[in-house]
């Protein structure tokens, strides 16, 4: 007699503490942390998404100042974003938007920045030495007259 397993995958998603939000207790009576996830684009100024889980799921990262929760591999996750739909007497107007997306593209969006190119400090450094060598050098070196010293 064969016995199968069903093997429970899991995807682990890294994060740094201040992508944290706030805890709450939903109307069932356990705690959730938000999670709060940056956008992507510098110049996307809308208010960032956010999903919540199980505040236990959570972890400190042992070995950096990040977090990390685990999620199912083949699962979904709401995310929420407040938008602006119109305005009433001055105010603003708020709605929450839903969207849908699996645990898989999740991870991409919450650590999208270890996709950056990233730049060695070195690098920048040595490029540096050379713009400011460069301005010393193209400025003409200033002489003094005498007549200019005698005057003070």
């Amino acid at each position: 007699m064969e016995q199968k397993t069903n093997e429970y995958k899991e995807i682990t998603i890294k994060f740094g503490k201040g992508c944290i939000g706030t805890t709450f207790i939903a109307k069932d009576g356990r705690e959730y942390a938000s999670i709060i996830i940056p956008n992507q684009d510098q110049d996307d100024k809308r208010p960032w998404q956010s999903f919540a889980v199980p505040a236990n799921h959570v972890h400190n990262d042992q070995f950096g100042k990040g977090m990390w929760l685990k999620l199912p591999e083949n699962g979904h996750t709401t995310l929420r974003r407040n938008v602006a739909v119109g305005e009433k007497d001055g105010k603003k107007i708020w709605e929450t938007q839903k969207t849908t997306v699996s645990n898989r593209d999740l991870k991409k969006m919450i650590e999208f920045y270890k996709e950056r190119p990233r730049e060695s400090l070195r690098n920048r450094l040595s490029d540096r030495k050379d713009n400011v060598g460069k301005q010393v050098n193209s400025q003409p070196a200033k002489q003094q007259n005498k007549s200019e010293e005698m005057s003070i």
